[in-house]
């Protein structure tokens, strides 16, 4: 069977994958956020009624799967490079369908919490996907692929929410969270008939010694460690946003509106920088790039501390996003550059570890500086953080040579 006419001079290989998988990727995302709206509701018609513990118990749930996904990502990275791309993200959709499918299931808040840890360990598909793409993409398209496949992240964690949360209304919890593992099954259906994975039967790279020292160079480290930065800078604000609405507007009525404008702005924002701003990266060099984009964000968001006016805060909150959403593809297609195909999928893992330790801790941050100084001093932080990251990438440029 054939999605696409034949030729490859008509589409070559890689298009076709990067194609598909942007579909995959939206439908994953879209899977996974179905249950985001709801979750809070959920656990309490599973008999958490207490508002102390039902804040505890949405925490646990909304962190545990990032946490174990970043100490799962190296092993399905190294795993993606010995077995293969193609068998990674079918192993990564179907553990999602399951998970998914099995929350509908659950009796308890306790079981969904281990389903969650069970999401976190097993699933990883941005992972899965962002490696197959990475591998398979000639390098002089690299940022423009990595760009790309990023807005199907927008896409879907934007219509995820939106749909799930309606269908909750007319269908109920569990009925919501079957539609997202179908939802899922349809992206592993799609991988398994469509797509072809870059290497032949898996023996290119299988047949390469693994050499942890080619992953763990400076330049490297360097790069992990920039993503730590920049993923701790890309969660910090979106869990305040709705307090400082409310603050501003000294009213809780209308603030859910304006929040999810503002919040769906801002990804909107990110996944246009992903189609635009980063295949630049193709054309110019990278370091000087993420200088330009870093700083440019740091800039935009500095006056967020200041401004009293919601509207003003409207238009510059999505802007700065808008330059922030350059940074990660532009770092892993660098990264992809940097490291030879037989180890791309573990780097690309070990990436994701740095990334979620900064969407762990970011709002640990926020929250101590939300409660210490106030709401408006986490945007300021998010100033800092991006100045902190643009000093970081003019280091790193000091100290590598970046195509």
């Amino acid at each position: 069977m054939r999605l696409f006419p034949e030729g490859d001079t008509i589409l070559p290989q890689w298009k076709k994958n990067l194609y598909l998988t942007w579909i995959t990727q939206s439908l994953s995302m879209m899977g996974f956020g179905f249950m985001l709206p709801f979750i809070p509701l959920y656990i309490q018609e599973l008999g958490v009624t207490s508002a102390a513990e039902l804040r505890v118990w949405v925490g646990l749930l909304i962190a545990v799967p990032s946490f174990c996904a970043g100490l799962m990502a190296p092993l399905w990275g190294y795993l993606s490079d010995r077995i293969g791309r193609k068998i990674n993200m079918l192993r990564a959709f179907a553990a999602g369908a399951l998970v998914v499918g099995c929350m509908g299931l659950a009796q308890s808040v306790v079981m969904v919490l281990v389903l969650r840890i069970f999401q976190g360990l097993f699933t990883g598909t941005i992972t899965a996907s962002t490696t197959l793409v990475a591998a398979g993409t000639p390098g002089e398209k690299q940022s423009y692929a990595l760009g790309f496949l990023s807005s199907s992240t927008f896409i879907g964690l934007s219509l995820g929410p939106l749909i799930g949360g309606l269908s909750a209304e007319v269908l109920g919890y569990r009925r919501t969270f079957f539609i997202g593992a179908i939802i899922l099954a349809a992206a592993f259906v799609l991988v398994l008939v469509f797509i072809k994975d870059s290497r032949r039967g898996g023996q290119d790279c299988a047949a390469t010694p693994f050499r942890l020292k080619v992953l763990i160079t400076p330049g490297l480290i360097g790069l992990y460690l920039l993503f730590f930065l920049f993923r701790f800078c890309r969660m910090l604000t979106n869990p305040f946003v709705p307090l400082y609405v409310q603050e501003v507007r000294r009213s809780i009525q209308g603030a859910p509106g304006l929040t999810g404008i503002i919040i769906a702005s801002a990804g909107a924002a990110t996944g246009l920088a992903g189609l635009t701003l980063a295949r630049l990266g193709d054309r110019y060099r990278r370091a000087g790039l993420l200088a330009v984009f870093s700083g440019l964000a740091a800039l935009a968001a500095l006056p967020l501390f200041f401004v009293q006016r919601l509207s003003l805060f409207i238009c510059l909150y999505p802007l700065s996003f808008y330059f922030i959403g350059a940074v990660e593809p532009l770092i892993q297609s660098h990264l992809s550059a940097s490291t030879p195909l037989s180890s791309r999928g573990t780097a690309i893992g070990l990436q994701t570890l740095f990334g979620s330790l900064g969407w762990f801790l970011s709002p640990l941050a926020g929250s101590a500086v939300a409660v210490g100084l106030g709401i408006r001093h986490v945007f300021l932080l998010f100033s800092l953080a991006l100045f902190a990251l643009f000093i970081s990438v003019l280091v790193y440029r000091r100290r590598e040579s970046v195509p």
